[in-house]
């Protein structure tokens, strides 16, 4: 099996267990959707990340590794700017 097909495998394993356990655990539609819309985003980011490793250049994919790792520190530091505080 190549390397690419088990982690496709490995991705689609861990976001279907997401997927149950947020319906499982969380009772309010309002919250499923906001679970699912995140677990959505997350697989479609590793996915990606994972073909773009496989298909693209080795800098097009530290360069996009070096844009998620910036949007996650600056999330982190302005969440209570961009979300609000209490």
């Amino acid at each position: 099996m190549k390397t690419q097909v088990l982690l496709y495998y490995i991705g689609a394993f861990i976001f279907a267990g997401l997927s149950i356990l947020t319906l499982l655990q969380l009772h309010e539609a309002k919250y499923q959707i906001e679970a699912g819309s995140f677990i959505v985003i997350a697989a479609v980011i590793y996915y990606g990340m994972v073909t773009l490793y496989f298909k693209g250049t080795r800098k097009t994919f530290l360069l996009a590794n070096t844009f998620l790792a910036i949007v996650a520190l600056a999330g982190i530091f302005f969440n209570s700017m961009i979300f609000g505080g209490h």
